[in-house]
């Protein structure tokens, strides 16, 4: 029978029960990202990437005509990458990493605060793994004065946000762009110089899509204009306030420091014909692809007015005519790829999976393709309205010599003791570029399902 008796007298003696273990509500996988094979072979200054793009001329039906020619050559051309650099530190007070563990903790507070650290670099690097290298991860939907309320343009791009990032804005996604100075709105190619007019930190996120655009909320009111992007703090370019840079380039191929912090996404390496509009400069990686923008550039498609079937038909054909290879998978939001499935299911299969254990959400559904069917990757870190048809094996993330996501223990500490605290601290750094061999054999559509 129930307990009738005065709670409050036993107060005292009541335990508060937890179950074990807590949860990271935080995405635990990079769906595309983790499909992308990692070389650990980027040492030295930069890494040639050399393709061939034509053959020789030496041929034809007509004897001297053919002869004229004999001296031609095939055509080379090389990519120069350069590494960025991502880092990652988690600290706690010598107290807490006595102490917080088993049964004096729900977890072991070192052991969780560096996995979750790692896991942070993950998500970033997932993120920005789809972009053009000038770290953005969001757009304002309109200008903003003295607020604390940012709307977002497309409301999808809200996973790209968390609480407690701190987040900078940029006049435009371009790297001609200009820093904006949040207390006042105005646009300047000076760094701003105080964490006031620099960025401002997330302590609220709307992730509710059914209710609206998702919003963010800052920490202080801030100013900025109508068309302004949104990168994590530290992630944008760096602007030379002496010139316009027009390519991802920018300075860092002639030793000066302005220029990208993230790393060439796969809209910076397929461009198609977009190359040389912002912001797709014509040079990448000291290579000037406008000779030849799809063979080295890849495919691009503007899907508005088409259904997301014909759009994936007019693109994967695109990229067959070339020649030069066949998708083997095609990334796409997990919203866009429901919408799909609700509109086209005569030409989307879905494929049970054979391991009970398989995430449905990455191998259950496939395009049937002119080679094949053709797996979809469902990630939330693709742009709402894009899809991606990639041929994997042409795809590559070259890092220094530990792998991706390395912690720092060279000398052989695994943490720091810190001199001047009772703290001890972990670090981890990523060194590494994204790279693609074919990018002809790649393309992607944007306005898809509009």
């Amino acid at each position: 029978m129930p307990i009738s008796s005065n709670v409050t007298a036993v107060n005292q003696v009541l335990k508060l029960l937890y179950k074990k273990g807590v949860p990271n509500l935080s995405y635990n996988k990079q769906a595309l990202l983790n499909k992308i094979s990692v070389v650990q072979d980027f040492t030295g200054e930069k890494k040639v990437m050399a393709l061939q793009t034509a053959n020789p001329q030496g041929f034809g039906s007509d004897f001297d005509a053919a002869y004229e020619h004999k001296d031609s050559a095939e055509t080379y051309k090389r990519f120069e990458m350069f590494r960025v650099q991502h880092y990652g530190f988690a600290q706690v007070a010598g107290e807490v990493m006595r102490t917080a563990v088993d049964p004096g903790s729900l977890v072991n507070v070192w052991r969780n605060r560096t996995e979750s650290v790692v896991r942070g670099m993950q998500n970033s690097a997932g993120r920005l793994l789809y972009g053009s290298g000038t770290g953005r991860i969001g757009t304002v939907s309109a200008l903003g004065s003295a607020t604390t309320t940012v709307t977002l343009q497309t409301s999808a791009d809200i996973a790209n946000f968390e609480t407690g990032m701190d987040s900078t804005m940029y006049s435009a996604e371009s790297f001609a762009a200009q820093y904006i100075n949040l207390a006042t709105g105005a646009l300047t190619t000076t760094l701003p110089s105080t964490p006031a007019t620099l960025y401002r930190k997330i302590v609220g996120v709307n992730r509710d899509l059914q209710s609206g655009a998702a919003t963010l909320t800052l920490d202080s009111a801030a100013t900025w204009p109508a068309g302004a992007i949104i990168t994590r703090h530290g992630d944008g370019i760096i602007v030379d306030p002496a010139t316009t840079n027009t390519s991802y380039d920018g300075g860092t191929s002639s030793g000066n420091p302005y220029g990208p912090r993230a790393p060439a996404g796969i809209k910076q390496w397929i461009a198609g014909q977009l190359i040389g509009s912002q912001p797709y400069g014509d040079t990448l990686f000291g290579l000037d692809r406008s000779s030849d923008k799809i063979r080295l550039g890849g495919s691009v498609l503007n899907g508005a007015g088409l259904n997301m079937v014909e759009a994936l038909q007019t693109l994967e054909s695109n990229i067959l005519f070339q020649g030069m290879g066949y998708p083997t998978a095609i990334a796409a939001n997990t919203l866009d790829i429901a919408q799909l499935k609700k509109t086209a299911l005569s030409d989307v299969i879905r494929i049970p999976a054979t391991d009970p254990k398989q995430n449905l959400n990455f191998q259950s559904v496939v395009f049937v393709g002119q080679n094949g069917a053709i797996p979809f990757v469902e990630d939330p870190f693709c742009p709402r309205g894009e899809a991606y048809m990639l041929n994997l094996p042409s795809w590559s993330i070259s890092t220094a010599p530990g792998g991706m996501f390395q912690l720092v223990d060279w000398d052989g500490n695994g943490f720091l003791r810190l001199m001047d605290s009772d703290n001890y601290q972990a670090r981890f750094a990523s060194y590494y570029q994204i790279g693609c061999t074919s990018p002809g054999s790649n393309g992607y559509v944007y306005g898809w399902g509009a």
